[in-house]
């Protein structure tokens, strides 16, 4: 398996100091390895639900819910969970081992007194102590949340400095950009409370179900499941992968459920008035996001000449807001909305925003993580661009639009049927568009679009 490897740089391990007033400090690092400011400080108003929702975070972080055929389990050492600081917002994310699982802890302003002393991205070391000292959190104790230090000490004398080599894999990398467009495509589809989910879960079989897909729904007597599909219904494959949510519950003021058009994603948001938690679940547990290709389209366009020098002049408007809006940005740049959309979705591919369901809107962040091979952790999107400089697509007809595609000595047929463009080969077969374009499609619309007037 490609892995990038990164050396992480920790000042201390983090730490639970249980005195009279209980604060919490989480050791941070730095991709780079140069100084690293504070980010945050402040007493959170909810001690023991900020607790939990950093163990349910965890969790999922430590989680693998499918394990390849003929193959032995072995569970990756991924990234810890990332934090972003910005606009008086503090998120947690992360993924579970095998990607099909997203999760996100946002504390919202109003969750906490103190202050923003910076604003940035970074990696926190989530440890095994870590997640008890979080156990034993109760609201009369209090917490203190400081994430970061203003100053990184360096390996000196008897200072003592964590090092600590992660093997990331480029799968994690590639599942954050393609959960960001999946969620950027989701509406919402019912809403819930978190007894309603609980009692669904209590009466639900714990071990593993199969692998045949459940619709819920909320019905007049709270959720129900169902073999067959509705409007206001969503796909899940394996009621395991809700379960972290369990602990979160019963004091959740209500869930609200949202998936993709194509069912082929849902995001499940409790929601606890001035905290959230956003989990994400992918069609089938084999189905790890770092596989889909929702961002492909968006990676091709970036090779046009007029999307590739608009991309700088859209950056450079990112400043750690915890909510763009794409009209305000259309407006100051005196672009499209659907340019500016597309541009994010670009920019996220280099783990330069994420996307919040809840309010409709990204919001910046930066990866610590090398991403200047980013292009390369794309198979299909490489693939295409060989296919284009090779000269192997050929356009037969514009209307109908039917293009032939040559690769690996097969020639396979490009065609449109009701505005969608469909391929002969076993991808799109297998498939049928729902994890992405196939690269002899992505190809074809490359060329397609430099088509005067098409």
């Amino acid at each position: 398996m490609n892995a990038i490897t990164q050396l992480y740089r920790y000042p201390e391990a983090s730490s639970l100091w249980e005195g009279t007033q209980p604060t919490l400090t989480l050791a941070t690092c730095n991709a780079n390895a140069t100084e690293h400011p504070h980010f945050f400080e402040g007493h959170m108003l909810a001690p023991r639900l900020v607790a939990q929702l950093l163990i349910s975070l965890q969790s999922v972080v430590a989680a693998r819910y499918f394990v390849p055929a003929n193959t032995v389990q072995k569970m990756l050492a991924l990234a810890d969970p990332v934090v972003t600081s910005g606009s008086g917002w503090l998120r947690f994310e992360g993924f579970s081992s095998c990607c099909s699982c997203y999760a996100r802890v946002d504390l919202l302003p109003d969750s906490y007194n103190g202050e923003i002393i910076g604003q940035g991205t970074t990696n926190v070391d989530f440890n095994a102590p870590m997640r008890s000292a979080l156990s034993r959190v109760r609201d009369n104790k209090g917490l203190t949340l400081s994430v970061g230090r203003e100053i990184v000490q360096l390996h000196s004398g008897d200072t003592e400095i964590i090092e600590r080599k992660v093997d990331l894999p480029r799968r994690w990398l590639r599942g954050m950009v393609e959960v960001q467009a999946y969620l950027a495509a989701m509406n919402p589809r019912f809403q819930t409370t978190g007894l309603d989910l609980l009692r669904l879960l209590r009466t639900s079989p714990r071990q593993p179900s199969s692998h045949t897909p459940l619709w819920i729904s909320c019905g007049i007597r709270g959720l129900v499941t169902s073999t067959q599909a509705n409007d206001q219904s969503v796909r899940v494959t394996e009621l395991t992968r809700l379960r972290v949510l369990e602990p979160l519950l019963a004091q959740a003021r209500n869930i609200v459920v949202y998936s993709d058009p194509a069912q082929q994603a849902n995001a499940w948001v409790v929601d606890f008035n001035t905290q959230r938690f956003t989990l994400v679940l992918s069609a089938e547990t084999w189905r790890g996001f770092s596989g889909e290709g929702q961002a492909l389209r968006a990676l091709m366009h970036h090779q046009s000449e007029t999307l590739a020098h608009g991309i700088p002049a859209l950056h450079a408007q990112l400043h750690w807001q915890s909510l763009l809006n794409i009209e305000q940005l259309a407006q100051t740049l005196a672009i499209s909305k659907n340019f500016v959309e597309d541009g994010l979705r670009i920019l996220g591919v280099a783990g330069l925003v994420g996307f919040d369901v809840q309010e409709g809107c990204y919001f910046h962040r930066v990866l610590p993580f090398d991403l200047s091979q980013q292009e390369e952790m794309h198979p299909r999107f490489a693939d295409a661009k060989a296919l284009l400089e090779q000269g192997a697509v050929t356009i037969k007809t514009l209307k109908p639009f039917i293009a032939q595609v040559k690769s690996a000595e097969v020639i396979h047929q490009v065609r449109e049927v009701d505005d969608e463009l469909k391929c002969t080969c076993p991808w799109f077969a297998k498939h049928q568009g729902q994890r992405g374009p196939c690269k002899h499609i992505l190809a074809t619309e490359a060329l397609r679009a430099q088509i005067p007037g098409d």
